[in-house]
């Protein structure tokens, strides 16, 4: 399975385990009712945004957080009552709220990558010249 197809079912998957979770840990539905069940789930998609950024750039937090919004507004939709398809519409504007942390965690997942390339080639350097003057 590619990168870009692995972010995209995992993005998916963690959007709507934020869902799934709030119920196993409170006795209501949606995340934004359950501070526990949000932070769990905002937790999740941080740490995954945060891998994908970190390991594959910027196109793997766009496909993870195109899946995560899918998975945000299906599973609400599918296994949610009639409340929640009847505001199904302002779910689909509320739940980019739930896909901010982890865009953040995800773009900083990207400058880590980028300092410790950095950080990793002045090491290198510094080793190559270490290395001459000893041989030289």
């Amino acid at each position: 399975m590619s990168k870009l197809l692995q972010a995209l079912v995992l993005g998916f998957l963690l959007g709507a385990a934020s869902w799934f979770i709030v119920p196993l840990v409170s006795n209501k539905f949606e995340p934004y009712d359950s501070e526990t069940g949000f932070w769990i789930g905002q937790g999740l998609m941080v740490a995954a945004a945060f891998y994908f950024g970190f390991s594959d750039g910027i196109k793997s937090i766009v496909v993870f957080m195109v899946g995560a919004y899918i998975g945000l507004n299906i599973y609400p939709y599918l296994f949610g009552g009639s409340e929640q398809r009847a505001w199904a519409s302002l779910g689909l504007v509320v739940s980019t709220l739930l896909c901010v942390l982890p865009l953040i965690a995800g773009i900083v997942g990207v400058i880590a990558k980028y300092g410790s390339m950095k950080y990793n080639k002045t090491q290198n350097a510094a080793t190559d010249c270490a290395e001459r003057q000893r041989s030289g």
